[in-house]
């Protein structure tokens, strides 16, 4: 085996064979890596191998056994008499043309039977299903009109009454002040003032405000707090 310096080194020693020979020995101690050792397996109790499982029936009675027995035997002869005698009745029926095959064709037929009846049956609900879809198409068609007839007669409704507030406004555009009219109406407001506030004392009575005058007559008050106010002037 050979030792390269990294991972061992060489130790020289006088090893002695015997009484008067002695030789010059090279060992060698390993520096590498080994793999530790295998650990000690986990404490655990110690277990039954099972190789396989075996059945312990339970002890029965003598007599219980040998009825067992006795009713075993009569049933396996009476299978085996009955699957011979359903051998001999199918050679019987074979040779009379009710055997086996026959019985096949027999069966083929009725299936073929039972597959036209499905299919008229088929037709007749598949027609069904289409008269109960066009009468629910009719229902729905008439529920959708319904629906659109209800939204244009609103909306002819909102027209008329949106025609009729644009002619009232039409009639009333005559009195609208304008660019032409407009010196004529700022005298019109100044000799005939309307006023369009008022109050409302703690009894719910309305106190509308007086007309303005276009003229001051005589000396104005002045007016302290409240005293004056137009909400208390009738309890001054």
């Amino acid at each position: 085996m050979l030792n390269t310096p990294s991972t061992s080194f060489l130790r020289k020693g006088w090893t002695q064979i015997g009484q008067s020979t002695s030789i010059l020995v090279d060992t060698t101690r390993g520096m590498g890596r080994k793999p530790p050792k295998q650990g000690k397996p986990p404490i655990l109790p110690p277990s039954k191998k099972v190789l396989y499982h075996v059945v312990h029936p339970k002890w029965e009675k003598p007599e219980n056994v040998k009825e067992l027995l006795w009713r075993r035997f009569t049933y396996n002869n009476a299978i085996a008499s009955i699957r011979q005698l359903y051998i001999q009745e199918s050679i019987s029926r074979a040779a009379t043309g009710q055997g086996l095959e026959a019985m096949k064709e027999e069966e083929a037929k009725e299936l073929n039977l039972l597959i036209i009846a499905n299919n008229e049956r088929n037709l007749q609900k598949a027609k069904e299903r289409e008269v109960q879809k066009m009468e629910k198409w009719k229902e729905t068609r008439q529920e959708v009109l319904w629906e659109i007839q209800s939204t244009v007669d609103a909306q002819a409704e909102t027209a008329a009454r949106s025609e009729l507030e644009v002619r009232t406004v039409i009639n009333r555009s005559s009195d609208f002040v304008s660019k032409e009219n407009l010196e004529k109406k700022i005298l019109e407001a100044l000799e005939t003032p309307k006023v369009y506030d008022f109050a409302i004392d703690k009894a719910g009575a309305k106190l509308e405000s007086p007309t303005p005058v276009k003229y001051q007559e005589g000396t104005p008050t002045v007016q302290k707090t409240r005293l004056y106010d137009q909400t208390f002037a009738d309890r001054v």
